[in-house]
């Protein structure tokens, strides 16, 4: 593939474009104006950082696609006039993924939602949001092995192109882990756009990239066996007993489990329609459990003095209200909604996780707030070692950048690992070992560099990079 480095100066698109736009998609699918906001924006503004830089940027036309036949006629056509793109699903991240940078276009895959089969595997179009698939699936006797906390909307495209993993994370890993994901299919953009399927292993280059490495357009995920998941709360006044007790539980391989939330008090206060369960100022442990086993972990919290608060079956297909609302990047929201000065990081706090604890409340306090989710290997930081890994998503109580700049370094300093949710380029985001691999891929899929530029930011090639926006 021949790398087209010509710079872009202007990304406006014109009356032209965007009535040959809709020539091929039909006037109803090409949006424009004030309407294109609601499409270029997610959920970046849990980040005081990102909604500075973020705020004014949008597409300047939306287009809405339903099936593989538009998608490559409407890119083909935005390659031959150099306008840049970028793909979006349900819009449900945090990181300013689908937010363009250059104005350009916005193309919303929500429309390719087809789930083409579920035998212990899910074969689906990218726009399948991940509710649709975990009801199907549990109707074969399936779920999904791993999902975002935003399952109701979320697309399964949307969760492998900017997610890692979830609810199901301790007991099958995330996204990037082992076998979960069986194939991806990308498109290209280019002239004559082409479909790669990428497979097993191969795959997981084409993860987390943020659309900048090709379309996705097609999945296959293997599923993990289902179970009738029990939903239980329980508190304590004693941080280190709950702590000590939850890991222990976690670590017990008897247990099926699909969910382990830690919350230091004041955190589950946030949690405004679980308050008439869970007693104010309490450190709160949630889990899912295999109901076999729900009987067996209550009389193990009450023999460790841990108060069981709440249960509730998850249900088959599910039924609301769900635990899994206020867990994983949730939790940040119940709290921004609480306090709108608090942020959040996304941190593995590494093989001595009580002494890096220790050390970031004796030096910050109630700066920090310790929200811990337990996985098994953890994909953020590309740890696959064997057994539970602590990780989790601390609230901050932000006052300026530099301070959490400096919260962050500490942390880098102590041995916890940081995946950035304040910048919103790839490489800050997580660890990215097969670097080199993406950006071979994005070579061999974006021969313009027009997918999602600039945030891929150690590409060797951004064509707009000077462009007035």
């Amino acid at each position: 593939m021949t790398i087209d480095s010509t710079p872009i100066t202007s990304t406006t698109v014109t009356t032209e474009n965007l009535e040959a736009l809709q020539a091929i998609l039909g006037e109803d699918q090409v949006i424009t104006g004030k309407k294109t906001e609601k499409y270029s924006k997610d959920f970046y503004w849990y980040s005081p950082v990102l909604k500075e830089m973020l705020e004014d940027k949008r597409a300047e036309v939306a287009l809405l696609v339903k099936s593989k036949e538009q998608l490559k006629e409407a890119v083909a056509y935005l390659y031959e006039h150099n306008i840049p793109l970028v793909v979006r699903g349900g819009g449900s991240g945090n990181y300013g993924q689908l937010i363009p940078l250059y104005g350009g276009a916005v193309i919303d895959i929500s429309g390719m939602n087809t789930i083409f089969s579920v035998d212990g595997v899910v074969h689906a179009e990218v726009g399948a949001t991940i509710r649709k698939i975990e009801i199907a699936a549990r109707e074969k006797g399936y779920e999904m092995p791993c999902m975002p906390s935003t399952w109701i909307i979320s697309t399964i495209g949307g969760f492998l192109c900017g997610g890692s993993g979830g609810i199901g994370s301790i007991r099958n890993g995330g996204i990037a882990y082992k076998d979960n994901v069986k194939s991806v299919t990308i498109m290209t953009m280019e002239a004559e756009p082409k479909f790669i399927k990428l497979e097993e292993r191969d795959a997981i280059k084409a993860l987390h990239t943020y659309g900048t490495t090709g379309i996705m357009v097609e999945v296959e995920m293997r599923l993990a066996q289902a179970f009738p998941w029990e939903q239980l709360i329980f508190v304590h006044d004693d941080w280190q007993e709950l702590l000590d007790w939850s890991y222990e539980v976690a670590c017990d391989d008897s247990i099926p489990k699909r969910l382990v939330s830690v919350f230091e008090n004041p955190i589950s206060n946030f949690f405004k329609p679980l308050r008439k369960h869970i007693p104010a100022d309490k450190h709160t442990t949630f889990f899912m459990v295999d109901e076999a086993c729900a009987e067996k972990v209550i009389a193990s919290a009450k023999a460790a003095g841990i108060e069981h608060v709440f249960s509730k079956p998850f249900g088959s297909p599910p039924k609301p209200p769900f635990i899994t609302d206020y867990t994983w990047n949730h939790t940040t929201l119940w709290a921004i909604k609480a306090d709108p000065s608090i942020t959040y990081l996304q941190c593995g706090f590494g093989e001595d996780f009580n002494g890096n604890f220790k050390k970031l409340k004796d030096k910050y306090g109630d700066e920090v707030l310790i929200h811990i989710e337990m996985t098994l290997g953890n994909s953020k930081f590309r740890t696959e070692k064997p057994g539970v890994s602590i990780g989790g998503i601390p609230l901050i109580r932000y006052t300026t950048e530099e301070r959490l700049n400096e919260i962050i370094a500490f942390c880098e300093s102590i041995g916890v690992a940081v995946a950035n949710p304040h910048t919103y380029t790839m490489e800050g985001g997580g660890a990215h070992p097969d670097l080199s691999e993406k950006q071979a891929l994005k070579d061999l899929a974006d021969p313009k560099g027009l997918m999602n530029p600039g945030k891929m930011a150690s590409y060797k090639h951004n064509p707009l990079a000077t462009a007035e926006v």
